[in-house]
């Protein structure tokens, strides 16, 4: 396979069909974990520029993409963990660089407690603490019914809650303290979001919400991997990212600042990628 080329792959592991993108064989095993409601897609840009130095895969999330869901509702992210443990044994081994963004972070946050062996470094994007009243007063409101009616108004409502993410945080606050762009989306950029709440259906909130109710600091400060902290300018959870950083984590958890342009965001996480990369490969035995 050339380094530069996406292959989308459904494998049968652990009694679900998952489904992955990969690019890049040759390199230091990377995993990519993406954000809710939205699927391993996202990431197909980045694994571009990433192919030439890196082994990536990127993982749809049981319930999303191309992936089955789990047979039983989530009792915590926790459950989403063992069939990704199964498929990443499978297919990549260990140990390798884990990076997360949203869903995806607090996802990597799970793996990385119950297999910290498994990995070389935790990278954690938009990775936040909510206060117990804040996190109630989101998952009261952010997930509505979109179950679909005869009427096809659940349609509707979808393409406003999806209108709603791209300006907003919560997106149902919609009002100029929660704004967070002053442009209004277009509608193709609706329409991406809007697909992955429907190809998602009714269940679209499970692991959704599952990760608000594991993004808790507490969770952050049990970790025993070399972890970094991408604290990105531009985020919609930047206020959230560093309630996480004030509080006490532990001495192998450190922070980035990532500047707030897409362009230089995507090229500074990048570079300390490859920094990561370098220096778990100085620090491989060698051999006599």
């Amino acid at each position: 396979m050339k380094r530069g080329l996406i292959q989308r792959h459904v494998r049968w592991s652990g009694g679900l069909h998952l489904q992955y993108r990969e690019a890049g064989r040759g390199g230091m095993p990377l995993v990519l974990l993406h954000a809710s409601p939205r699927c391993s897609a996202m990431y197909e840009p980045w694994m571009q520029q990433l192919a030439d130095q890196f082994h990536v895969l990127a993982v749809d999330t049981p319930g999303y993409g191309g992936s089955d869901p789990l047979p039983t509702p989530p009792a915590s992210l926790a459950d989403y963990v063992a069939p990704l443990h199964q498929l990443l044994s499978e297919v990549i081994g260990q140990p390798f660089l884990l990076y997360g963004s949203a869903t995806g972070s607090q996802l990597a946050i799970a793996y990385a407690l119950e297999h910290p062996a498994a990995l070389l470094h935790l990278l954690l994007d938009n990775a936040a603490h909510f206060e117990p009243a804040e996190h109630e007063h989101i998952v009261a409101n952010y997930f509505p019914d979109l179950s679909p009616r005869d009427d096809g108004s659940h349609l509707l409502e979808a393409w406003r809650i999806s209108a709603g993410m791209l300006q907003y945080f919560p997106w149902f606050e919609q009002d100029d303290a929660h704004r967070f762009r002053a442009d209004p989306p277009s509608a193709d950029e609706i329409h991406a979001t809007f697909a992955a709440l429907l190809a998602a259906g009714s269940d679209y909130a499970l692991a959704y919400r599952a990760a608000f109710d594991h993004e808790r600091a507490e969770n952050v400060q049990a970790l025993r991997v070399p972890t970094t902290i991408f604290r990105w300018q531009g985020s919609i959870l930047l206020k959230q990212i560093d309630a996480l950083l004030a509080k006490e984590l532990p001495p192998q958890v450190r922070s980035l600042d990532i500047p707030a342009p897409m362009v230089q965001r995507m090229a500074a996480m990048q570079q300390h990628l490859l920094s990561l990369r370098d220096t778990c490969l100085n620090l491989k035995p060698t051999a006599h």
